[in-house]
């Protein structure tokens, strides 16, 4: 599980003057990328822990 706090430490670094919305926007980008490709996995998000990759069922 990945937390949106260090998806910006990790992408936009600990200095970054972006909001944190901007993981939101991308994570949904890459929700998209992965439904246009009919990927088998999706983003799924647990409240108050982070994103995680699951296997479609």
């Amino acid at each position: 599980m990945i937390s949106t706090e260090r998806f910006m430490e990790k992408i936009w670094g600990l200095d970054s003057d972006s909001e944190i919305s901007v993981v939101w926007v991308y994570i949904s980008y890459l929700r998209k990328k992965l439904a246009s490709l009919q990927a088998n996995v999706e983003i799924k998000v647990v409240r108050n822990q982070g994103y995680r990759l699951e296997v479609k069922e």
